[in-house]
C-alpha cells in the first residue's frame, strides 16, 4: 500500500517560489528541480519513513539535489512541510 503524499501551503509556496526564481535563471536548472521533486514524492508514497531523521520529533528530511525536503506522517498520509534550498541557514527540520 502506497501513502498519499501532500504538501503544506507553506511547502507549496516554497516550491513556486523556487521553480520561480529558476526559470528566470535556467529552464533546464527548473525542470530538473521539478524532476527530482517529483521521483521524491513517488518515493515517499512507497518509503514513507526512508529519509534521516529530522531535528523536530516526528519529521524527516530527504535531501533532493541541492534542497531539503522536511516531511512527516500525518496517520497514513505523508505531509511534505518545507522544501529549501540547502544552503541556507534554515534548511534543517
Amino acid at each position: 500500500m502506497s501513502a498519499r503524499v501532500i504538501r503544506s501551503r507553506r511547502a507549496q509556496a516554497e516550491i513556486e517560489e523556487t521553480t520561480a526564481f529558476l526559470e528566470e535563471h535556467s529552464v533546464p536548472a527548473m525542470q530538473r528541480f521539478l524532476a527530482s521533486l517529483e521521483r521524491a514524492q513517488q518515493l515517499l508514497s512507497q518509503h514513507p519513513d526512508m529519509g534521516a531523521m529530522g531535528d523536530r520529533p516526528g519529521t524527516r528530511r530527504l535531501v533532493v539535489g541541492n534542497y531539503i525536503v522536511s516531511y512527516r506522517r500525518r496517520g497514513e498520509n505523508v505531509e511534505i512541510f518545507a522544501v529549501r534550498d540547502a544552503s541556507r541557514r534554515d534548511a534543517r527540520f
